[in-house]
């Protein structure tokens, strides 16, 4: 079954691409109305790469974009390491420290506030 492990998951763009791709597929006449029916349901219910990929496999370009982006890092079908992203905490920690060592060495304030700034920006913004 499609979907196993951590395989490339698509997301309504993708699955709203696939479709409008299936209606110009549809209308040069390489789909029946049935056919066409019931291609729109699985990519629409479509959850990941593989699945949209099969909607397409017996049909000429154009394909989905999904398709033909390389798969990200980490997933089976890339072949590459994940890479590890940075915590928010290493972000929020590293510039505390570069805070605190620019005010102890220099003794401005002023120096310090766009970095008091950012600090309180990073996490606002984040999730």
């Amino acid at each position: 079954m499609a979907g196993q492990g951590n395989e490339f998951r698509v997301g309504d763009r993708d699955r709203d691409r696939a479709v409008a791709l299936l209606g110009e597929h549809f209308s040069a006449g390489r789909l029946e109305v049935d056919e066409f029916d019931e291609r729109c349901g699985r990519a629409a219910r479509a959850r990941y790469r593989s699945e949209i990929a099969a909607l397409f496999a017996d049909l000429p370009e154009p394909y989905p974009e999904v398709l033909a982006s390389p798969a990200p890092a980490g997933s089976p079908e890339s072949g590459r390491p994940a890479r590890r992203r940075v915590g928010a905490g290493v972000v929020a920690g590293s510039v505390l420290l570069v805070m605190l060592a620019l005010l102890w060495f220099t003794k401005q304030v002023w120096i310090v506030l766009p970095l008091v700034g950012f600090w309180f920006f990073w996490f606002a913004t984040r999730d």
